[in-house]
């Protein structure tokens, strides 16, 4: 049976040691390596990251057994195990200083969008545009809150689907929607669009907010078809990015946003 050994030596003697352990034994195999004095700095930074996903993966076992199911209906909404939800959720908490852990909700995850309407705006209107066409079936929903009062005569949020179509040598926009309650805690909606035995043209998909000042958040916008998710940035992380500012003048707001205080 081999005998493993092993001892430190001071820099710049390894050689020498080498050279003599071999002399008055050839029956030893000496390998000498070294510890480097100083990490470099990419070095410490994987450290850093390595300490800190054991430090997660010790938070995340002394959570209940409940507490880890409620994270795993979460994160199955993204198609993720609960505890990748966990650690995403978690890493940001302590990065920004946000004690304890969140509550997992099956109605948003992670970052969310957020529509803001102040004075002198009482609208706003975004959406996206898309120059692919879509199949039957087809649905559209989104996950929602909002905190809004009525700021004119027709006060009113909408989460509206169009497409076009062509029927009798003419293009036509079809248009469905559904109403939003003005005021609301996190709610889903979701619908299924009418079949047309028409040849169907791009799509397009929008969030109309009319006569109101105040706050809306949404997660989770899905129009679905074909067995998958069309929408971009469909879990919200970037609506800024994502989302064409139709009607969106001075007072109106957009980001996403890690939900706190009244987003919750």
């Amino acid at each position: 049976m081999a005998l493993v050994m092993g001892i430190t030596i001071p820099a710049g003697l390894e050689i020498i040691y080498n050279k003599t352990l071999k002399m008055y034994d050839i029956s030893v195999f000496c390998n000498v390596g070294r510890n480097p004095r100083f990490f470099p700095r990419d070095r410490k930074i994987k450290l850093r990251e390595i300490s800190y996903m054991f430090a997660l993966a010790q938070a995340w076992s002394s959570l209940s057994d409940s507490e880890k199911e409620d994270w795993n209906f979460a994160g199955n909404v993204l198609g993720w195990h609960g505890y990748n939800l966990w650690v995403q959720d978690k890493s940001y908490r302590i990065k920004h200083g946000l004690p304890g852990n969140a509550t997992p909700s099956v109605y948003h995850q992670f970052k969310v969008g957020h529509l803001k309407i102040e004075a002198p705006a009482s609208s706003a209107e975004i959406l996206q545009n898309h120059h692919h066409p879509f199949t039957f079936p087809c649905s559209f929903e989104t996950c929602f809150k909002t905190d809004l009062t009525a700021s004119g005569g027709s006060p009113s949020v909408k989460l509206c689907f169009e497409y076009l179509h062509y029927a009798e040598g003419k293009n036509i926009w079809v248009s469905q929607d559904f109403d939003l309650p003005l005021s609301s805690g996190w709610d889903k909606l979701k619908r299924w669009v009418t079949p047309t035995s028409f040849i169907i043209g791009r799509w397009r998909l929008s969030f109309v907010l009319t006569d109101v000042i105040g706050d809306f958040w949404f997660d989770d916008v899905y129009v679905t078809y074909g067995g998958s998710i069309e929408t971009d940035d469909p879990d919200c992380n970037d609506v800024a990015e994502n989302w064409y500012n139709k009607n969106v003048g001075e007072g109106v707001t957009i980001e996403s946003v890690y939900p706190t205080g009244d987003a919750l």
